[in-house]
């Protein structure tokens, strides 16, 4: 049985050996996640086995964002600025482990991230993603996500819902 950790991309992680079938997330977490993190720009995070600390199973990256206040939220409505939310900007799993829950394990994190934002450090309007494409906006409904625009690719998740699912 695998045992999944969290952890903060670091050196030790075996970065060249992660591929997820598409050249450029690879290449990201291959050469640019953590010179992005680096420089505080993105936050990337891995799930690894317990087992095998150093081999990437899955990651997401996240950083900070503002969007226009997303139509249909009573609490925004005509509210004038942008509001702050986290940006999920990738997220992909390993060709090995594909179609074995780590996708959901990731996004699950993510969404506690948000969770523990809002609740420790500073308020925000929930997650925000923006979906390659069609099929992975259907994932992300599949989790209450709500598209901006319909049929568009960013969805948001509302923070009153991430902090609903993480049980908090």
């Amino acid at each position: 049985m695998t045992r999944i950790r969290k952890q903060p991309l670091s050196k030790k992680h075996d970065r060249a050996g992660f591929d997820c079938g598409v050249a450029e997330l690879n290449t990201f977490i291959q050469k640019t996640a953590r010179r992005q993190d680096e420089r505080h720009l993105v936050r990337t995070t891995v799930l690894v086995d317990t087992d095998q600390p150093e081999r990437i199973l899955a990651f997401y990256s996240t950083a900070p964002c503002e969007i226009a206040p997303p139509p249909g939220v009573t609490a925004w409505k005509n509210y004038p600025h942008p509001v702050p939310f986290l940006r999920m900007a990738r997220l992909a799993t390993h060709r090995s482990v594909q179609g074995q829950g780590f996708g959901e394990v990731a996004l699950l994190s993510a969404i506690d991230d948000a969770a523990t934002i809002s609740r420790t450090f500073t308020a925000i309007g929930g997650l925000v993603v923006d979906a390659k494409d069609q099929q992975a906006a259907a994932f992300y409904e599949k989790y209450e996500f709500i598209r901006i625009e319909e049929n568009g690719l960013q969805l948001f998740l509302p923070i009153k819902d991430c902090i609903s699912l993480m049980g908090a």
